[in-house]
Parts: C-alpha cells; sequence; structure tokens
C-alpha cells in the first residue's frame, strides 16, 4: 500500500499505539468474600482474570465457584478479594 491523500501515511509496525495498552496480568488465584453480612462471611476459592478502573477504585474480571458448585464469571468490586496464600 502506499501513501493515500485521505488516510494519509498506512501505519508500520516500527509506529507507536496512540494510546499505552495497560499491562497485561497473569491470572491469580484468590478468595472472593460474596457475604453481605460481615459476621457470617461466604469465601469462595475464584480466579482474578482483568483489571478495570471505575470511579470507587478497582474491579476485578473473576471466576469462582459458589458453594452450591455453579461457576460463576463477573466483575466485582477490588475489596471483595484476597490473594490466596
Amino acid at each position: 500500500m502506499g501513501h493515500n491523500r485521505r488516510y494519509g501515511d498506512p501505519l508500520t509496525a516500527l509506529d507507536d499505539p496512540a494510546v499505552t495498552p495497560p499491562p497485561r496480568i497473569r491470572p491469580q488465584h484468590v478468595w472472593v468474600n460474596l457475604s453481605t453480612v460481615q459476621h457470617a462471611p461466604a469465601v469462595c476459592p475464584g480466579v482474578l482474570i482483568e483489571w478495570r478502573p471505575v470511579v470507587k477504585g478497582w474491579e476485578a474480571l473473576c471466576t469462582w465457584v459458589s458453594p452450591d458448585g455453579v461457576v460463576h464469571t463477573g466483575w466485582l468490586s477490588a475489596a471483595r478479594l484476597r490473594p490466596l496464600t
């Protein structure tokens, strides 16, 4: 492809992206706290897949297994997650 007045110069592999994408993370094992009552925690094992910024901090895309054996995937507040140690 050559120069095109309508679209400008073609991009090459050496051109920098207009926006730097966030670094990719490796999936991490976490504990997911699904409890709405502070004294009766419902903690499940899960896998953190991705982060995104929100107005009140960060949310994580997680997959977890509830106590009844159902697999769920969704965005959760960072406050509901703890690293698996």
